[in-house]
């Protein structure tokens, strides 16, 4: 009888191993990503020290096209779109760190006396730092005025970041009717406002600045990651151009963005084009880089940032989450500062993730901190329809697969596959034996 025990792990784990795939098949993968029509993808799963996991699956554009570049986790240049969020959550800390910034003062005493910022419902409640990088100060998403954020190429470059958002404050429908603290909204503008206080605060653009403090002491190649298209100017061939299935969209998408041309791909009445774009609040949303490249990012995460935050305090402020309700949008999350919380099939995880057109990208890392997981497609979700649901649910999916392979487990018995295979053997087993 000692045997049936045995044998019976030895069969779970077979069974078990099979059904994970692990890693995933590219096969697999392919599958995924063509039932939710993303074009590509680049996969990476990282330990504090390592990349342990690396594949690019698919193309830079979608099938309409013969000749099509397939994605490289290490020269495929992806727009990060709101992961770049995450990056202005750590120039705040290391400003912190200075002695130049606080965070829980009023938010003025870092601003020009002509751009005052207040909540036009509630002038005497103040707006602090804190709450512009946890999405509680009161401002909302002003949709009419967000769309005329995007402009072509590198035109961001033309307008002075805080001209732009003072501007887009000016509207009294780019506020809550909820005073600042009080609820979480979330907001590219409030994150703008952040880093426009870091580069007055440091005395250069915020670009230069992530450039110098961030992505130089991590060794990531300021040569192929940036803000500006112009920085890939010798190297256009692998930017991971971005396209919009379901053309029916087009005349809607036309409309919204005044200040930006979206196209029409001739051979296809399935797919149009985004051309090169950038957001004129660009340090929302507007980095971009090979997944390679943000994986040391993301191991410089897992590792407390040693090498740009030096106080051990600072990984622990950055992360912490204050006493918040959501309001409208973005209801599954609790915001950190630049970074957000999320739940996953009863598992907890710290990144971000992002999406602007043609653009579906995620960056997370467990709850433990030692293992993260980057996706980077040139999938689409901004119609916010059945098929934008199916993208998500994909990534996520991927994401899963990724952690269900490569986290560590403490025991067989905390795996839901072994654990209902295992119930299953035994009923057979006691059946028999009876």
């Amino acid at each position: 009888m000692t045997i049936f025990p045995l044998l019976l792990v030895a069969i779970v784990l077979q069974v078990d191993i099979h059904a994970l795939e692990c890693p995933p098949k590219r096969s697999s993968i392919q599958r995924l990503l063509d039932e939710a029509f993303i074009p590509g993808a680049a996969l990476i799963v990282v330990n504090s020290t390592n990349i342990i996991y690396e594949q690019g699956i698919g193309y830079h554009t979608p099938p309409i096209f013969t000749n099509r570049r397939p994605i490289d986790p290490s020269t495929s240049i992806f727009l990060l779109a709101s992961i770049s969020k995450t990056f202005v959550g750590v120039a705040a800390m290391q400003m912190v760190e200075s002695s130049r910034l606080k965070l829980d003062i009023d938010i003025n005493q870092y601003l020009p006396s002509e751009m005052r910022v207040i909540h036009p419902h509630y002038p005497n409640k103040t707006i602090t730092m804190r709450n512009l990088l946890s999405h509680s100060s009161g401002i909302r998403q002003n949709i009419e005025e967000e769309y005329k954020l995007y402009v072509p190429g590198d035109d961001f470059a033309k307008r002075n970041l805080g001209d732009v958002i003072k501007m887009y404050l000016s509207h009294e429908t780019s506020w809550l009717p909820v005073p600042p603290g009080n609820l979480t909204y979330y907001s590219n503008i409030g994150t703008g406002l952040a880093a426009h206080i870091i580069e007055r605060l440091a005395g250069i653009s915020f670009e230069e600045y992530v450039r110098e403090k961030i992505l130089e002491p991590l060794d990531i190649d300021i040569n192929n990651a940036g803000y500006r298209l112009s920085i890939f100017e010798n190297n256009q061939i692998n930017l991971v151009e971005h396209y919009i299935y379901n053309a029916s969209w087009f005349d809607s998408f036309q409309q919204m963005t005044q200040s930006y041309n979206f196209s029409r791909v001739e051979n296809s009445s399935d797919w149009f084009q985004a051309p090169p774009f950038s957001f004129t609040i660009y340090p929302a949303g507007m980095l971009r880089m090979s997944a390679r490249s943000l994986s040391q990012f993301l191991r410089s995460f897992l590792n407390n940032f040693r090498t740009i935050l030096h106080q051990p305090h600072s990984i622990h402020e950055m992360l912490s989450i204050s006493p918040q309700m959501s309001y409208v949008n973005m209801s599954d999350v609790e915001f950190s500062l630049g970074w957000y919380w999320q739940t996953f099939r009863g598992r907890r995880f710290i990144g971000h993730d992002g999406s602007l057109p043609g653009v579906r990208t995620s960056m997370m890392a467990n709850e433990k901190r030692n293992l993260g997981v980057i996706i980077l497609t040139n999938g689409d979700i901004i119609q916010n329809d059945h098929h934008a649901e199916k993208v998500k649910a994909t990534i996520v999916d991927l994401m899963m697969d990724l952690y269900d392979c490569y986290e560590p487990k403490i025991s067989i018995a905390f795996h839901p596959h072994v654990y209902v295979i295992y119930i299953w053997w035994m009923l057979i087993i006691l059946c028999f034996l009876k």
